[in-house]
């Protein structure tokens, strides 16, 4: 696996715009379903013994360093927090 292409990735998704996020996630679901993300949230959930929400607060703090598992997770949940309601 390349790790540094998919940081490389992560952090150009970070850098967008809100707009530009929309967009890709719009552009995403072609491939990926709400329904499977939600699935991969929950599998990271019962391996790590803790929500997404939870993990979200202290990955974004810093706390729980860069694995490859949790930059991840981070982009499933902030995929999951881009959907309009």
């Amino acid at each position: 696996m390349n790790t540094q292409l998919i940081d490389g990735l992560v952090q150009t998704i970070r850098s967008l715009p809100l707009e530009e996020r929309y967009l890709l996630l719009a552009r995403l679901k072609e491939d990926q379903t709400h329904d499977e993300i939600w699935g991969k949230l929950h599998d990271y959930e019962q391996q790590y013994n803790m929500t997404s929400e939870q993990f979200y607060q202290q990955f974004s703090s810093g706390d729980l360093g860069d694995s490859a598992d949790y930059i991840n997770w981070a982009g499933f949940y902030e995929m999951v927090q881009l959907q309009p309601i």
